[in-house]
């Protein structure tokens, strides 16, 4: 049997996707265990970090929405936090964490500054998280993710 999704119908749910991301609820950042279960959906899905001026900075994508929140509070663990203490408090990368200094305005950044916004995906969260990256690559901190295989966005360029 061949099933085959026209690309128009594919772009169509990317679209629908990103407005639903960028559109849904701001969630105030707590690094409480408390936060993430009674916030954070304990299932796959696709997230947006912001700002508080509502500045979106990174897009991500998880097997466990919940779990990926705990994972943001560890510098060794996301790359989004390393990328913060490197870019806003000149830290020196590393695969482990910041001086005790930098990990401490980190978390008054995270604690002050920082918004996530979900939708919960079950199937084709890294297409969706590749549509949308690509859409606001210029202001994204995002590290560009070097896929082997191709991707749904090598189907779409024509349809674009």
């Amino acid at each position: 049997m061949n099933f085959k999704i026209a690309s128009e119908e594919i772009l169509d749910v990317l679209h629908l996707a990103q407005e639903n991301l960028l559109r849904a609820e701001r969630i105030k950042f707590e690094k409480c265990k408390h936060w993430r279960k009674n916030k954070i959906p304990n299932s796959p899905g696709v997230y947006a970090l912001f700002e508080k001026d509502n500045k979106l900075l990174y897009i991500g994508e998880s097997g466990n929405l919940q779990d990926r929140m705990n994972e943001i509070n560890r510098t060794v663990n996301h790359s989004f936090r390393k990328q913060i203490g490197f870019l806003r408090y000149n830290g020196v990368k590393s695969s482990k964490k910041y001086d005790a200094d930098i990990e401490t305005k980190l978390d008054t950044y995270f604690a002050e500054e920082l918004y996530v916004a979900f939708i919960e995906v079950y199937y084709g969260r890294l297409e969706i998280e590749e549509f949308i990256i690509s859409n606001h690559q210029d202001y994204l901190i995002n590290s560009v993710k070097k896929r082997k295989l191709k991707t749904i966005m090598d189907y779409l360029k024509d349809v674009r």
